[in-house]
């Protein structure tokens, strides 16, 4: 994660907070949240993306591997007393935490087996939670300018990889295209999935 403690205090640019506040817009769309509820932000990196629920939280709790990024989230967070973050590598570790949703922008495809860390994502939540991850549709490699620096282990996701995930971990998932990003003289589309358990 060297790259991301490197690019952690340039990280919020304006393009960055306004593509991760028409994301958390979209997604709360597709969500059931009727009360105040405990949030779980995997991946939240400086926290542009978990931070926009901050009307619908209970608490927000950030999950990250790099401390740069969270760093820069704590920062955020000093004015809060509903907001922490847990410097820790969920695909190793363990985490007793329970919330009743969890959201991820832009973090799947660094993970080295996504179906394992959903069904692990999966135990944390209380019953009838949710978890809706935002992420890139499957694309040719050129998205990000190096993908072995900047610690991508998929070139995306196919919509049968994302069931399949569902399957494995005994949830129901609803998934759309929620987003194009133009690139490269190209777009590469962003997908929503919103699980929830059966």
């Amino acid at each position: 994660m060297s790259h991301f403690n490197h690019v952690a205090n340039d990280w919020d640019n304006e393009g960055k907070i306004k593509l991760m506040n028409t994301l958390a817009t979209k997604t709360r769309k597709k969500l059931d949240i009727k009360d105040k509820v405990d949030i779980l932000d995997f991946g939240c990196g400086t926290g542009l993306f978990g931070l926009e629920f901050i009307e619908q939280a209970k608490s927000i709790t950030g999950i990250d591997t790099s401390e740069g990024m969270l760093e820069v989230f704590n920062k955020k967070a000093a004015n809060y007393n509903n907001i922490k973050s847990i410097n820790i590598n969920l695909e190793q570790e363990e985490c007793n935490l329970k919330v009743d949703l969890i959201v991820s922008s832009m973090t799947f495809h660094h993970l080295d087996n996504p179906s394992r860390t959903l069904k692990k994502l999966s135990s944390m939540l209380n019953p009838k939670g949710q978890l809706a991850i935002v992420d890139l549709e499957k694309e040719d490699g050129t998205f990000h300018p190096d993908n072995k620096a900047m610690g991508v282990k998929h070139l995306g996701f196919s919509n049968e990889e994302i069931k399949s995930w569902a399957d494995e971990a005994g949830l129901k998932v609803e998934l759309c295209t929620i987003n194009s990003l133009e690139k490269n003289d190209r777009s590469y589309n962003q997908f929503l999935a919103v699980f929830k358990q059966d």
